[in-house]
């Protein structure tokens, strides 16, 4: 299953796919990876604390940062969203606030900077084993076009419904390096600590993780189409190999550089006997 269908998938457990045609609310409802794109540094935003701050405020070219789109008043899919990201983050020994940050933005121009408060500290306070948390994950509101601008960006498609009043639209944590390009994403609800271990060392760009990290993450590839990292055989094999011509090169090299030491009489080796 390719990642739209998977974003689709996770919309609303009540939408029903009838025949071969998805429900109206839940057309267009999908995340188009754009890998390589650049988050702009300059979108306005508003913290938790009311403070006006920019997005560059959390691409501080030192780690790398998880953004999510999500709002308050979601009646469901953000809740078991973050509530899940939530227990992952627990589970992983990656600092939030020292090895990396995450930002989450509202998709809803109206939420108020209390509500996006409130909501901070609910997840804050699951964050037990994170001590910094509090400064390593924003919750921000913005005005619609800030936000249209940055879920264009991220290929983040989504739409109101004005008879529920809700906000349909995908899972999605999209992981950007410390310079701000888009890495990865996860489109799912779960987020298995490995791969998000994976995903964040990668991110990094070698801000995250030790040596022994950096040489595991490149093991794997990350791959679109399952949404996940996969172990890459060939990259192993590849070293293997190197390593066994440079075992070779290293036990052949004392009987090449013995052969030298020999003088030769008309192209034969003369050797001499000592009594």
């Amino acid at each position: 299953m390719g990642p739209s269908a998977a974003a689709q998938d996770t919309v609303r457990d009540s939408a029903k796919v009838e025949g071969n045609f998805l429900p109206r609310e839940a057309q267009g409802i999908t995340v188009e990876q754009k890998l390589g794109g650049m988050i702009p540094l300059n979108l306005p935003l508003v913290d938790s604390l009311g403070r006006k701050v920019k997005t560059g405020h959390y691409l501080d070219s030192k780690r790398p940062t998880i953004i999510t789109l999500n709002y308050s008043n979601c009646p469901m899919l953000c809740n078991v969203q973050l509530n899940r990201l939530a227990d992952s983050l627990n589970k992983l020994d990656l600092q939030v606030g020292t090895d990396f940050q995450i930002l989450t933005v509202s998709i809803d121009p109206k939420e108020s900077t209390e509500r996006a408060r409130e909501t901070k500290q609910k997840y804050i306070e699951q964050l037990t084993n994170h001590p910094s948390a509090s400064d390593g994950w924003a919750f921000c509101t913005a005005k619609q076009p800030v936000i249209t601008k940055l879920a264009d960006v991220l290929g983040f498609r989504y739409r109101y419904d004005a008879r529920t009043k809700e906000y349909n639209h995908a899972a999605m944590l999209a992981f950007i390096s410390p310079e701000g390009v888009i890495s990865r994403y996860s489109l799912a609800i779960d987020f298995p600590t490995d791969q998000l271990r994976l995903a964040l060392i990668e991110a990094g760009e070698g801000t995250v993780g030790s040596p022994v990290d950096q040489f595991i993450q490149w093991c794997y590839s990350y791959d679109p189409d399952s949404n996940s990292y996969t172990w890459h055989a060939w990259r192993l094999m590849r070293l293997g190999g190197v390593a066994t011509i440079g075992l070779v090169l290293a036990c052949l090299a004392p009987y090449w550089l013995g052969r030298k030491g020999v003088p030769t009489v008309n192209g034969e080796s003369h050797l001499t006997e000592q009594e």
